[in-house]
């Protein structure tokens, strides 16, 4: 793991010796410098383009300290940018992620910080001199073309053959968008905060935009789907670190799960948060595997519209706002923020539309394939 042990200075020491660009996994923006020329953003779902389009045409992928899980090497915005020609060099502690994603023409089993400094220690005189501003010009191309699109982006873009997003935007024409609302959040978002993300779409639609500056500051779910992650896992951030802003993110959905931490965090004893709850009345990620599933249709994703998560804050002796704009989210999240400061916890309620962004696994999004020969009763248990 690059995070561990001063991997980061070391993979940004070999970067630079290389003129390399890097890509990041899913949710692990904060394991390079987010204002560091190199680098070009998370891969995979719901990640930066400028990454997908500069691995895409790799010939040598160095896998420093990562599994290559599915999440940072399945396809992104309907591009498929993993090289598929490209030799690779992973390099992992655990000896059984190695060549378990993607077949690798060198594995080595060992510690990031370590094998990066080894590498770079065994570089030829003029390593990377070839080429290198040419690479640096179409490095810094292709984020300024992506950091442009993802700025204007205020809504998903539609899959052929849907109409739901459609739908969701004439429903509530004047809410925010989960983009806008994210546009809005890096408004005020502090350099220095750790934040922490939930599951569900509204959250991973959120992993193209924050940086950082320095390691263990994204706390992520990862792949195995903890839904309520978002509230304990920012409580405990700031328990650790009880000098540094801490901003944590939910739909409604997952915040359901762990609503009842409020309870706790209202006593005295407990340290100040900032909480944000994505507010759409719906389980996103479910009912966007259903309308792709079953041709716009879905069951059993929708929630009550009479709740208040704002109003359940207060009701446990917190600060709870409903921001229904941009400029109301911005303006309560640095507020927010400034009230922590001072022992105040916040959460807000960020009421957004019911657009919906990519399903977690787009690849599983395929209709079942008939056997020859097999009866539909031959399959039941």
């Amino acid at each position: 793991m690059v995070l561990s042990h001063g991997g980061i200075d070391a993979a940004m020491a070999l970067a630079e010796r290389l003129e390399a660009p890097v890509c990041v996994g899913y949710q692990h923006n904060d394991a390079f410098p987010g204002a560091h020329p190199l680098f070009a953003g998370p891969l995979g779902y719901n990640g930066s383009k400028a990454a997908m389009e500069l691995i895409k045409n790799a010939d040598v992928v160095l896998a420093l300290g990562t599994r290559l899980n599915p999440f940072s090497t399945l396809p992104g915005y309907g591009m498929e940018y993993w090289p598929a020609d490209a030799k690779i060099i992973q390099v992992d502690i655990n000896p059984d992620r190695i060549g378990l994603t993607k077949p690798v023409e060198i594995g080595i089993v060992g510690d990031a910080a370590k094998v990066a400094k080894g590498i770079l220690g065994q570089l030829a005189d003029g390593a990377g001199d070839e080429g290198r501003a040419a690479r640096r010009a179409r490095i810094s191309e292709t984020k300024s073309r992506w950091a442009q699109q993802l700025a204007s982006m205020d809504h998903e873009d539609d899959d052929p053959g849907t109409s739901w997003n459609e739908r969701a935007r004439a429903a509530k024409p004047d809410w925010m968008s989960p983009r806008m609302a994210w546009r809005a959040i890096q408004s005020a978002l502090p350099k220095e905060a750790i934040i922490s993300s939930d599951i569900g779409n509204n959250c991973a639609i959120g992993n193209a935009y924050p940086t950082f500056e320095a390691g263990r500051k994204y706390l992520a779910p990862g792949l195995f789907g903890p839904c309520g992650y978002g509230l304990p896992s920012i409580i405990g951030a700031k328990i650790a670190c009880p000098d540094v802003p801490v901003v944590g993110f939910s739909g409604d959905g997952a915040f359901g799960i762990a609503v009842t931490e409020l309870t706790a965090i209202g006593r005295k004893e407990w340290p100040a948060i900032t909480h944000i709850v994505f507010r759409n009345y719906q389980w996103g990620a479910e009912k966007r595997n259903s309308t792709l599933w079953y041709d716009d249709n879905f069951v059993g994703t929708e929630l009550d519209e009479q709740v208040s998560y704002a109003g359940i804050a207060k009701a446990c002796g917190l600060q709870g706002v409903v921001a229904r704009t941009m400029d109301e989210l911005t303006a309560a999240l640095d507020q927010a923020i400034k009230d922590q400061k001072a022992g105040k916890t916040t959460l807000i309620e960020a009421m957004i539309n019911q657009e919906l962004g990519d399903p977690f696994r787009r690849d599983a999004m395929k209709k079942p394939v008939a056997v020859a020969g097999v009866d539909a009763g031959d399959m039941r248990g």
